[in-house]
């Protein structure tokens, strides 16, 4: 008997068997088949130094972008924050243009001039 004579008679009982089979059986039949295929497959050099199988890499590869895409808004957070820091103004140039202002520096803390402003203009 050659292959192809074995095949047609295993033929039959494979697609009765394979109506009996649940789903998650079905499920677990697929992963175990996914898993022989992948240690049939040839080993991947990762950047051209380590050897693993081809599941390891694309496993690797996921891993990375869903850490960096974790990463990201905290990156982007912080690159807000920074930016903002360096548009703040310097204190030495807020007390220059305080004393260069028409208004006298001594009429920002007098209580008289702030209970002026105070009040309603009418």
């Amino acid at each position: 008997m050659n292959e192809k004579e074995f095949a047609e008679r295993l033929k039959p009982w494979l697609a009765r068997t394979e109506a009996a089979v649940g789903e998650i059986q079905a499920t677990r039949l697929r992963a175990a088949r996914l898993r022989a295929l992948d240690a049939a497959r040839e080993p991947v050099r990762l950047f051209g130094l380590v050897t693993m199988s081809a599941s390891s890499a694309q496993t690797l590869r996921y891993s990375v972008v869903q850490r960096s895409l974790l990463w990201l808004p905290l990156v982007a957070l912080l690159a807000t924050l920074a930016f903002q820091s360096l548009r703040e103004t310097d204190p030495g140039d807020i007390d220059a243009q305080i004393l260069t202002q028409e208004l006298p520096p001594d009429a920002l803390i007098d209580q008289d001039f702030q209970a002026w402003l105070d009040q309603p203009q009418g």
